[in-house]
Formats: C-alpha cells, structure tokens, sequence
C-alpha cells in the first residue's frame, strides 16, 4: 500500500450503509413505479394501443430487469466494503495486540514488505469462525441449519416416518397376495408415519419416546415430503452463502406466498454459488417407490439424485424491518427420482 493512501474504517463502514440505502432505494422506487403502473394503458384509443405494445415491455424492464440489477449491484458494493472493513479492522488488532506483547520497540515484530499481519491459518481459522457464527446466527432465525444441515444421515432417514397403510387388528399392515406389505402410495411415492423432527437432535426416538415424532416448533405431528434432503456435512458456508443471495432476492409481493407475509424465494444453486456442478453439496434419501421393504423387512432407502435441483427459502417478517430465515433446503427435481 502507498504512503499516499490510508483505508478509513469509518469511512468504509459510511460507504457500505451509503451502497445498502442505495440499494433499498431502488428496490423501492421499483415497487412504486410497478404499482402504479402495471395493468393501466398508457394512451388512450387506437394510439393508445400502439404506444402500450411498444412502449410497455420497456417499461416492465425497467421496473424489474435493470432494477433489480442496480439494486443487486449496490448491495454487492456494499457487501464488499463490510468485508474489507471487517479485514482491516482485524489487521490493526493483530498489530496492537501485538504491540501490546512487546515492551520496547527493540522487542517488537517489524514486517517486511510481503509479510502479513496474520498467517494463513490464522485467516483460515477468523473465517471459519464467522462463517460459524453466521450460522449460528440463522439456527436463531428459524430451523433451516436443524433440519437441512446438522441433521446425520441416519436422522434424515428416520424424518421420513415408515411406510404405512392398511393394518390389521394388531396394527401390522395388510399384505397382498404376493405377501408383500400393502403400502399405501400417492402421487408414485411411499406414504409414511412416524416421522421424526431432526430438530430433536440425535436419538430423539431413544431419548423422547413418542413426543419425538412431534414438530419442534407447532408440538402437532411432524411433516415431510416424499424427500428428506440437506445441505451436506461441513456445508455451512454454502449455507451462509445461499442465505446471503435468497435475501437479495426477496422482492415484495412477488415472492411473498399467498395469504401470508412470508416469501419464497426459489433460485439455482449456481446463482448463489457460481457456475458449475453442485450435486455434491446436497445430501438426501427417499424410500424405494418400487421396493419399500427389504427382506428382512428395513426399509429401503434410495440417496436422492440431485440433477437440476433448486434450492429453495422461506422468510418470514422479523419485526425490525427485515426478515429471518425460517427455512432453506435443496429441492430435486421428481422425474429423476422414480
């Protein structure tokens, strides 16, 4: 760094708040603009009809496309700049803890040109760090990290429940007249009970009997779909990062659900990620629609195949102005999971 140059932290800190409310700006004059426009023609008679077919998908790009884009730019701005901020001010507290340890200036570390304040490792380890508080900050949230990113492989397997449908007196299931079970199915996929809440952690069943098939949260019977997915093992800045993009796409009512103040935001793992395969990141099972059961009678469990799968988020108002994570998972796509 030149002598003529010096990073203000404060400074920084003012510029990254200017790139937010930057952003926040045009997020909200976009708003404006598409409700008070959107669905009115803008001439009248014949002519009218004309300047509405040439004029309104310009206009519609405006309030969506390069809105959106600005926004996105200025909050990549300022993303960044809390970045360099949050770096500076750990190099200049190496350094005066640093001083700190030394009693004279005969004593103290002097740094070539080349050298850092902090190794490698020790940059490694502050990031792994605040990737771990981060997430730590969104299990706060809701419970997307308890469901879709702590969660073993044995746990996502027992959040599936076990496959269910006519029994007997004895509440064993009926059998066909092959003497297979008589698995109850809907939509091609196995109907299941029993499902276990991962939320509960690690032998939930051993440890809360019963009440481990309830929800963590509502106490009513816990609910899955036909797909037990997660994040996979060690995945927590994928996490943090998918998290950082779903919220920069939460756009007003078009991703709020309907009746509701949440918002969905459904988007391509290579969106938040950047391009490439990203399968590998994603772990998950579902029961065998053709063959539940195995011989000796455990259920038959196939690894979920992740091929085109969007991730997807649910947010929920968090009474300052801005929104908690409820949830976030990966989602497959069904036609390669037969």
């Amino acid at each position: 760094m030149s002598k003529g140059f010096r990073a203000h932290p404060d400074n920084l800190a003012k510029a990254a708040k200017d790139a937010h409310g930057h952003a926040e700006r045009v997020e909200r004059h976009s708003s404006n603009l598409d409700s008070k426009t959107r669905g009115r023609l803008l001439g009248k008679g014949r002519f009218g009809l004309v300047v509405e077919k040439a004029v309104r998908p310009i206009i519609d790009s405006m309030i969506t496309d390069m809105s959106k884009a600005m926004a996105r730019g200025h909050r990549s701005i300022g993303h960044g700049l809390d970045i360099t901020k949050k770096n500076i001010d750990d190099a200049e507290e190496a350094i005066r803890k640093n001083m700190r340890r030394h009693h004279d200036e005969r004593d103290a570390v002097h740094l070539k040109l080349g050298q850092r304040v902090l190794g490698e490792d020790d940059l490694r380890d502050k990031h792994k760090k605040r990737v771990g508080e981060r997430v730590d900050d969104l299990r706060r949230q809701g419970h997307g990290p308890q469901r879709h990113l702590d969660p073993t492989d044995d746990m996502l397997k027992d959040r599936l429940g076990t496959p269910t449908g006519p029994k007997d007196v004895n509440g064993d299931l009926l059998k066909d007249d092959d003497g297979n079970p008589r698995i109850a199915r809907q939509g091609g996929y196995v109907q299941t009970e029993n499902k276990i809440d991962p939320v509960h952690g690690p032998n939930a069943k051993e440890r809360l009997g019963e009440d481990a098939h309830l929800d963590a949260e509502t106490g009513k019977k816990h609910k899955c779909d036909s797909f037990s997915t997660a994040f996979g093992e060690g995945q927590g800045e994928a996490f943090m990062h998918a998290d950082e993009h779903a919220r920069g796409r939460i756009d007003g009512d078009r991703t709020r659900m309907p009746n509701s103040n949440r918002h969905e935001v459904v988007f391509s793992p290579e969106d938040a990620w950047g391009p490439g395969d990203h399968s590998h990141r994603f772990r998950g099972f579902y029961i065998d629609p053709d063959n539940p059961m195995n011989p000796d009678k455990s259920i038959n469990y196939k690894p979920v195949d992740f091929q085109q799968a969007k991730i997807k988020a649910i947010y929920a108002p968090d009474g300052n102005g801005g929104h908690k994570l409820v949830t976030m998972f990966p989602e497959p796509v069904r036609v390669f999971n037969r």
